[in-house]
């Protein structure tokens, strides 16, 4: 039993519109990495379209992916033990993101350069809010075993795993030799990835 009961054509319209928000992302990423004119991630300033169009479509993403969670929470149950290990890993994965990214500070996180990062966290990956992150969807995925779920948390996924290629390049001309000194000396994720 659904934990929200929610008609079929709604539960498969919320999924559809999460992957639109996540596949535009891909797009207009994928776009700026061919077109080198061409910057949508990170967005060259607050105030353009860019950052403004990628924090709509990761909301159009993410709400509609909560929404989706809320009502199939319980259509297919985990083990106890299964759910508590994934609330264990939402908690510790998505904490410690919050965390990581207050302390790389906000705007910096979305393309404002405010200072290249390498202490803390940041000594032991290039991506530490990425990695954290990750721990939080598979923590995610356990709670809500449902396929529709799984597809939208691995495309968030993917999005994490393939967003340095486009932030490299802009963290490069950016900082110039400190970042790429940082870059030798400190895994894209973590020790031998």
């Amino acid at each position: 039993m659904d934990f929200v009961d929610l008609p079929q054509t709604l539960v498969w319209g919320l999924f559809s519109v999460s992957l639109i928000g996540i596949f535009t992302i891909f797009g207009m990423s994928i776009a700026s990495f061919i077109f080198k004119d061409f910057q949508f991630f990170p967005p060259p300033a607050k105030s353009s379209w860019q950052h403004v169009s990628f924090r709509a479509l990761f909301r159009l993403f993410l709400y509609p992916l909560l929404a989706l969670s809320v009502a199939l929470f319980g259509d297919q149950p985990s083990s106890a033990l299964i759910t508590i290990a994934g609330v264990i890993m939402i908690f510790v994965g998505f904490g410690a993101a919050f965390r990581i990214t207050f302390f790389m500070g906000w705007r910096n996180a979305f393309g404002e350069p405010t200072g290249l990062r390498t202490e803390g966290w940041f000594r032991h990956s290039r991506n530490p809010v990425y990695v954290a992150t990750w721990i939080g969807l598979i923590g995610w995925g356990l709670v809500i075993p449902d396929p529709l779920i799984w597809v939208l948390l691995a495309f968030w996924g993917l999005l994490y795993l393939l967003a340095p290629l486009f932030e490299e390049p802009w963290l490069e001309r950016e900082y110039g030799e400190a970042y790429l000194a940082y870059k030798k000396s400190t895994p894209r994720f973590l020790a031998g990835f």
